[in-house]
């Protein structure tokens, strides 16, 4: 392909881009009119100003400051978006600290919530304390019974005797347990009397 076919490809490929824009002098020679999609108009359009002149300074001159403060609106974007990110991660690590805000009525809701379950585990405490005791009742033996279930205590006690001791059958010593009340209001009379 030679260079004449080049140029006559890439002229086509920019009509097809800049259609409306696109303006052919002659062979060789074309305008294409460039213009921001926005306008701005306090800024003059310098390169109307400059026809006839030199301008190549002049346009990279503006080219070079529109770059410029393009390049610093981009950084001070970006540092914003940065900047925003932090913040509101602070503001997540400091929420996870400030918790629910406490007012009167969220205040004694919680309290009636609170005596409710005290009052059950107290309530449930109470219970198994109950069951416990009596279980224990049930279970306890008079000093009587333990001494009469268990023969080593009756034994200990017989370390302690000497030669010539009696010993005592503890069965003639054991309460009737059918006197009625009124042979024992009657012994309780007679003890007056004797005083």
């Amino acid at each position: 392909m030679d260079h004449k076919e080049e140029q006559e490809q890439e002229l086509e490929v920019l009509k097809s881009i800049y259609p409306e824009e696109f303006e052919e002098i002659s062979e060789g020679e074309f305008r294409i009119r460039l213009e921001p999609e926005e306008q701005d108009s306090t800024t003059p359009r310098k390169a109307q100003d400059s026809l006839g002149m030199a301008m190549v300074f002049t346009l990279s001159s503006l080219l070079k400051d529109l770059l410029t403060s393009f390049v610093i609106e981009r950084r001070e974007k970006r540092k914003k978006v940065e900047e925003d990110k932090i913040r509101k991660e602070i503001e997540a690590e400091q929420a996870k600290f400030q918790g629910t805000k406490v007012t009167v009525a969220s205040f004694l809701e919680w309290k009636e919530n609170f005596d409710k379950e005290l009052e059950e585990k107290e309530k449930a405490t109470k219970s198994l304390a109950a069951i416990k005791k009596e279980e224990a009742k049930k279970l306890k033996l008079t000093g009587r019974q333990l001494f009469e279930q268990d023969e080593s205590l009756a034994k200990s006690d017989m370390t302690y005797m000497e030669e010539g001791d009696v010993t005592v059958d503890v069965s003639l010593f054991e309460r009737e347990e059918d006197m009625s009340d009124e042979e024992e209001e009657d012994n309780s009379v007679l003890d007056l009397v004797d005083l």
